[in-house]
């Protein structure tokens, strides 16, 4: 499924609390993220034969194990992003709606946002 058609499944009030779970900053900030989730909902995808990938990740700092996507995958502008396929290896133990939050996640903090998204993202990297 591409990304654009994760979004499209979701109500943005699904996935929002899976959204401050991951990025506590993220719990007030609310009408940032609505206003990134009601863009993306908006926009035209370009088609993408690149993929976002979730698998078992290690991070490099603690040697923790996570389920994740790289973050190469979410830098680009947004409309590509859209158009890319989203890939779940079989054992990444992930709900839908935690995969949504985490795709909306990384969109808005690596990929590259539209100008009219400007004044949200600097109250979201404050």
């Amino acid at each position: 499924m591409k990304l654009q058609q994760y979004f499209q499944a979701y109500d943005f009030d699904e996935i929002y609390p899976q959204i401050g779970l991951m990025y506590p900053n993220a719990r007030h900030q609310r009408e940032q993220f609505r206003h990134a989730y009601d863009i993306l909902l908006g926009i035209k995808p370009v088609n993408s034969k690149k993929q976002i990938r979730y698998q078992l990740m290690e991070d490099p700092d603690t040697n923790e194990m996570f389920f994740g996507a790289d973050d190469s995958c979410f830098r680009g502008p947004w409309d590509v992003l859209l158009g890319k396929e989203v890939k779940r290896e079989p054992k990444v133990d992930l709900t839908d709606v935690e995969l949504v939050a985490n795709m909306l996640l990384n969109v808005v903090l690596q990929g590259r946002h539209p100008r009219s998204f400007d004044a949200d993202y600097a109250t979201i990297i404050r």
